[in-house]
């Protein structure tokens, strides 16, 4: 009996695992134009504590993959710029208790980055969250 089960498990396994590797296949290149920034938590302030926290996956498009390398070295520099924006955000209209603004977010992000690195064609928020303390 138990022979006939590990068998029958055995034979459900396999094509899954298979198809599993298949369905995944080799990897398409990224296109070198957009630069992944990891993800940015800030605090959501209230009128005397913090609320909640904000957190945003932000992916920058550049003009051009020459602009996105140059971009990739200031990383440090876009990062500060982003999270002082983001702070700014969550701040003023942000709050734990609400769906997080995103069309406001990505105005006020591309609005700020774009001014301080020319390289930048636009900011796509690919993730973003608010949840209370």
């Amino acid at each position: 009996m138990r022979k006939a089960v590990t068998t029958a498990i055995a034979a459900i396994l396999v094509p899954t695992a298979g198809g599993a590797v298949q369905a995944n296949g080799p990897a398409r290149p990224l296109d070198p134009r957009f630069v992944a920034l990891h993800e940015i938590t800030t605090p959501i302030f209230g009128e005397s504590r913090i609320e909640g926290a904000l957190s945003a996956t932000l992916v920058i498009q550049a003009s051009n993959p020459k602009a996105a390398a140059a971009l990739r070295g200031r990383m440090p520099e876009i990062r500060a710029e982003a999270l002082a924006t983001t702070i700014e955000f969550s701040r003023l209209y942000a709050s734990g208790m609400l769906p997080v603004d995103a069309q406001r977010l990505s105005a006020d992000l591309n609005s700020a980055l774009k001014k301080s690195f020319p390289g930048i064609e636009r900011v796509l928020i690919v993730r973003v969250g608010a949840v209370p303390a």
